[in-house]
């Protein structure tokens, strides 16, 4: 015969473990479409979230802080990343992913296969071979769905420059869509390569633009703005940063056309929460 001591810890146990399974439930057919810029010091890590189901674009210079933002955002019993996509094989974009690929299973990786002779570039290399991950060059045309949301590459198309030390104007440029809501992704896209998109018939226009490469000068040019038209301009760059980033010439552009400038260095992270199709919000 079992205890009245036993038969208690046995109905707690029980009422414990359905009060789990019911938030684990309800927090994946509840969750809202979450884009989320991290605070990763110099260098750029953002997540698109909705339910359990994640697309992270790069990682960060440090396998530390990124793991410390995914443990923020995303459930503990969520051990799975759908998609990571490597704009460019900098380290300061591919370095947290390391650490990410070891602790995460991961779906797929996306890259545009531009090749980079440092050893962070070669660990990265060496964990997608280790753990089997499947790889696939990111190029124009692509689409990535997330429940309503698209993600599609607008950058690179099928050739790529044969400079192995240009990885700027390699970097995939990517726009997401949810009904009304638009961003766009341009990794460090230099300003050289922006009058390709704006010549082209591809419809650029976002009310939030990722600045690339973390507020250079030679970049985001004001015909680019032009074009994309953005409402918020992210800004990915560390405190006090040896670069001079954000540089003035490029917050003065911004400041002209009155794009409203958030910066990771000043706010922190900054996570926009889309209610439904219509509505995204910055998170206070």
């Amino acid at each position: 015969m079992f205890s009245k001591k036993s038969i208690y810890i046995f109905l707690i146990f029980l009422l414990v473990t359905s009060l789990i399974l019911f938030g684990i439930i309800w927090h994946s057919q509840n969750q809202k479409l979450k884009i989320v810029f991290f605070d990763v010091g110099q260098g750029d890590a953002m997540m698109i979230s909705q339910d359990q189901n994640q697309i992270l674009i790069d990682g960060g210079p440090s396998g530390q802080r990124e793991m410390e933002k995914l443990g923020k955002y995303i459930p503990f019993w969520d051990r799975k990343i759908e998609i990571v996509i490597a704009t460019h094989p900098d380290q300061d974009h591919i370095g947290g992913l390391i650490d990410v690929m070891k602790n995460y299973k991961i779906g797929k990786v996306i890259d545009n296969s531009a090749e980079n002779d440092s050893q962070v570039y070669k660990n990265y290399l060496e964990i997608i071979e280790n753990k089997n991950i499947e790889r696939l060059k990111g190029k124009e045309g692509m689409n990535i769905k997330i429940k309503e949301a698209n993600l599609e590459i607008i950058y690179p198309g099928l050739t790529l420059s044969s400079n192995p030390k240009d990885t700027n104007s390699k970097s995939i440029v990517a726009r997401l869509t949810y009904g009304e809501n638009s961003f766009l992704f341009t990794g460090d896209f230099p300003i050289e390569k922006e009058f390709a998109l704006i010549n082209s018939s591809l419809d650029l226009n976002s009310r939030v633009l990722k600045v690339s490469h973390h507020g250079s000068k030679n970049a985001t040019s004001a015909e680019f703005l032009d074009k994309v038209s953005p409402t918020d301009a992210i800004i990915s760059s560390g405190k006090n940063n040896t670069y001079g980033h954000p540089a003035g010439e490029l917050l003065e552009r911004l400041k002209v056309k009155k794009i409203n400038v958030l910066r990771t260095d000043e706010r922190g992270d900054i996570e926009y929460i889309c209610k439904n199709s219509f509505s995204c919000q910055m998170a206070n």
